[in-house]
């Protein structure tokens, strides 16, 4: 009998009081606003793998933790590297000295949220390596070529630019071309820039900055779920969230986007 109560005053871990957090306080909350192709017990089972694959998640605060699945469930897209739509970056927060979480949105997750707006027929972004044919006109008549080469050296050191493409309903075209010292300008302001996809997947995310940088233009139309997206994406430097504080990456992979987001008031007394 002594044994068995010893087992159940036996403190939860920080795996099983994140698991209870998703399932008893976070699962009902993301349902009422998840789009038909995602399940709260997907959702939930997701972050529970990438809590195995980044322990430094489990140090995240709660709130933070719930306004990053809140804002995934909005925009629809499932985190983790699998589909590379969405990832949820660790952060050390000096100024509170806590750890907090961060979404940054991937360049699949871009391109999933402008299939689904209808506003363009076509959207493509590349990047370019040094060796491979490639020239931008500017002026009257914008234009773009690009060949791309197999026999060039494709390291993240060797990349001379990313551009991205979009094509309207109407057949109009528009194009942004970032150079490499224009990524690596926003990449440093970023505050993953030194942890997560930054490092794991340069190419993709320098692919992902170019499309931003399209839609922020102006030119193209998006959806208010696409402009939501560039808004709140913890890899913006220029969201109005970002609010500037002193952080650091943890040694796992950030600070949460500021801002109302749909439920996360009902779980303020909860998660406080």
């Amino acid at each position: 009998m002594k044994k068995k109560d010893e087992e159940i005053a036996k403190p939860q871990t920080k795996m099983a009081k994140f698991k209870s957090f998703l399932n008893d306080q976070m699962k009902d909350q993301v349902a009422a606003i998840l789009p038909k192709h995602m399940t709260p017990e997907r959702l939930c089972k997701v972050l529970m793998v990438e809590a195995s694959r980044s322990p430094a998640l489990l140090e995240c605060t709660l709130m933070s933790v719930a306004e990053s699945m809140m804002l995934s469930a909005q925009l629809g897209l499932e985190p983790g590297a699998t589909l590379g739509h969405i990832y949820f970056i660790p952060f050390n927060d000096r100024s509170s000295g806590t750890k907090t979480c961060t979404p940054i949105i991937g360049y699949k997750g871009y391109l999933e949220l402008a299939r689904r707006s209808g506003k363009v027929s076509r959207l493509d972004a590349r990047v370019v390596y040094k060796g491979e044919p490639f020239s931008v006109t500017a002026g009257l008549h914008p234009n773009i070529e690009h060949t791309v080469r197999g026999d060039v050296d494709r390291s993240d050191d060797n990349v001379l630019a990313a551009y991205s493409v979009a094509v309207l309903h109407d057949g109009s075209s528009y194009f942004e071309v970032l150079w490499k010292s224009d990524i690596d300008r926003t990449r440093s302001r970023s505050k993953g820039g030194r942890r997560g996809p930054w490092v794991d997947d340069y190419a993709r995310m320098a692919r992902k900055t170019a499309i931003r940088a399209l839609f922020n233009g102006g030119t193209v139309p998006m959806s208010f779920e696409l402009a939501n997206a560039i808004q709140m994406d913890g890899d913006n430097p220029h969201a109005p969230s970002a609010a500037p504080i002193d952080i650091t990456p943890t040694e796992g992979f950030g600070h949460s986007p500021k801002g109302p987001q749909n439920g996360i008031s009902e779980l303020e007394d909860a998660l406080a």
